[in-house]
């Protein structure tokens, strides 16, 4: 009579009966200390009736928790950055945690690789702010069972948890601000292309003026880095257009200012012939010197929501479906829109 040989159950088969990463599974069953009791007593419950044999190497205990946080941040001359992280910083360091900070340049998926020794052997989770639509790095950190938080920015196909503003409603703000102004010719100067805040924001504008019956035509929609040097060049081209916009929307602060600067320059009166709204809020807006209207998003209060719910994403070992916060921005405004001059 033949045998009937039992399928050896892997750490794979736990994981994908609890909807988790092997990752989380290998460190609930090894004590690792990151791992909430509730978490290791749900995987142990599960490896039990699988019939789950631990390979006796893996009995030992592992190493503590490090309580270190990466935080992936872009280029550090983008004022919200440096606020972000401060403030990031401080909310992390109340948790007890330390931060370890990684610059990507979003554009270059191996460099972020290159730090996966580090990222696998030395922190307990990852805050990324620099996601754009296409990242294959975040991928990579979700496959690989590493606890994850995207700020500021999310991607559609990769469901990790994510705290942003709501950058539609916040296209719209923008606009309808203008718009009660007399303004219907825009242009829209956001950042990067591949980047949900690029992406939302711009849906967010164009839906708001086809409800009250301005197309396509009525915008101009151009994209770059957040920089004064793009937002000058940008504002010099849509100004010089024979049929110039009246209305500019910046994708930040740093854009807004290049469009002031394109605008001193081409002796265009702002707010009476340009008018211009910046996004972040930086306090350079807020000098009389600027006087920069500008959508001021709750940094402070997307760090700490960061931060939060990283530290229940360790603790709960990777269970639990993912979250995502839209947290609320205000318009403030100041010098530089008002009501368009009429010829």
């Amino acid at each position: 009579m033949a045998r009937t040989i039992a399928k050896q159950v892997k750490l794979a088969d736990v994981a994908a009966r609890m909807g988790v990463s092997v990752s989380t599974v290998s460190r609930a069953l090894a004590g690792h200390p990151a791992i909430s009791s509730d978490t290791r007593g749900a995987v142990q419950a599960v490896a039990a009736e699988l019939g789950y044999r631990i390979p006796s190497q893996s009995r030992k205990p592992k190493k503590s928790a490090t309580r270190l946080i990466g935080v992936v941040v872009g280029a550090l001359h983008n004022h919200f950055m440096t606020r972000l992280l401060t403030h990031l910083y401080d909310a992390l360091g109340e948790f007890g945690y330390q931060v370890t900070l990684m610059i990507d340049p979003m554009n270059d998926a191996e460099n972020l690789l290159a730090f996966r020794p580090l990222i696998d052997g030395y922190l307990d989770g990852l805050i990324f702010a620099t996601a754009t639509l296409d990242s294959l790095v975040v991928a990579e950190m979700q496959r690989r069972g590493i606890p994850l938080v995207l700020v500021v920015r999310s991607i559609d196909d990769v469901k990790v948890d994510t705290v942003e503003i709501d950058n539609v409603h916040a296209g719209a703000v923008a606009v309808e601000h203008l718009y009660q102004f007399g303004h219907r010719r825009f242009g829209l100067l956001m950042g990067p292309q591949n980047t949900s805040t690029s992406r939302d924001r711009t849906k967010g504008a164009l839906d708001w003026l086809a409800s009250v019956g301005l197309g396509p035509e009525s915008v101009v929609t151009l994209y770059g880095d957040y920089t004064t040097e793009v937002g000058y060049a940008s504002t010099m081209t849509l100004l010089g257009a024979p049929n110039p916009v009246t209305a500019i929307v910046a994708g930040n602060d740093m854009i807004a200012l290049g469009a002031l600067e394109a605008a001193k320059r081409k002796g265009v009166a702002v707010p009476r012939q340009l008018s211009i709204i910046g996004f972040d809020d930086m306090p350079l807006a807020g000098s009389p010197l600027v006087g920069l209207t500008s959508i001021r998003p709750p940094v402070e209060a997307m760090a700490r929501t960061a931060a939060r719910r990283l530290v229940e994403r360790i603790r709960a070992g990777g269970l639990g479906a993912p979250s995502r916060d839209a947290l609320p921005i205000q318009l403030i405004r100041r010098d530089s829109t008002g009501d368009i001059e009429r010829a």
